[in-house]
């Protein structure tokens, strides 16, 4: 069946700034990171992903159609842990995420910690704004950013980004569940989220909305991942440089 012209304006919108192509997924995919750095990393994104569950909660409570509010829930008790995804067995997300972490060095108590503690960067509470401003907005808008513009997405990053942690950063596959997972779940979940903004973006000014929050979305994930390269990759690179020409 041929694709909608809203539903290529929603996939361009993504190919535009997809984060699957970014400085930070290539010096991953390379393997010039480390355990050290991809803790690092789960530091930050722990704090994006963790709130998508009440994000979809809110989204939910002002959602008047009972086959979305139905998805959402779904979801929402698949990331939280009370139903399994595939062949998955019921495990809370963001559990597995800090268990990842675990296996880079970071402990549990760092990762929970570091926004009171200072140590969000400010790309990463950007995003995390961003996405629970989002959360408010009409429910077809609300899931073209968090469902079409983040969620969709990361199939094709962590599809990208799984093997080279067990074939150049020595991970055992029980250890890189998060992403294996993610790839399967995030897929269905993205597939979805196509589908219900296609259903109920009925005029063309709510369409021209989605599409304009999809790049919006799209734009807030680059640029948390630009936070995370600067940070690690390039603050560390320059300082390299300077006291190499002192």
């Amino acid at each position: 069946m041929a694709k909608s012209a809203f539903r290529q304006a929603l996939e361009e919108a993504i190919e535009q700034r997809h984060s699957a192509i970014h400085p930070w997924s290539e010096a991953w995919t390379s393997g010039k990171l480390d355990r050290r750095l991809l803790g690092e990393w789960v530091k930050q994104h722990f704090h994006y992903v963790s709130h998508f569950s009440e994000w979809l909660g809110a989204v939910y409570a002002t959602c008047p159609h009972w086959d979305v509010q139905q998805f959402l829930l779904e979801n929402i008790t698949e990331e939280e842990g009370f139903v399994g995804s595939g062949d998955f067995a019921p495990v809370r997300h963001s559990d597995l995420l800090l268990d990842f972490a675990a296996t880079c060095g970071m402990k549990r108590e760092e990762i929970l910690n570091a926004q009171v503690n200072g140590e969000l960067l400010p790309e990463t509470l950007g995003l995390q704004s961003w996405c629970a401003v989002q959360s408010t907005k009409p429910f077809v808008e609300a899931l073209s950013g968090l469902l079409i513009g983040l969620e969709s997405q990361v199939p094709r990053i962590y599809s990208k980004t799984t093997p080279p942690l067990l074939e150049k950063y020595g991970f055992a596959e029980d250890e890189v569940t998060f992403f294996t997972l993610h790839i399967v779940a995030d897929a269905e979940h993205g597939e979805k989220g196509f589908e219900i903004v296609e259903k109920y973006a009925t005029t063309d000014a709510e369409r021209a909305a989605c599409v304009r929050l999809v790049r919006e979305a799209t734009m807030m994930r680059r640029l948390y991942l630009d936070g995370v390269y600067r940070k690690f990759i390039a603050e560390p690179q320059a300082a390299g440089a300077k006291k190499l020409a002192a």
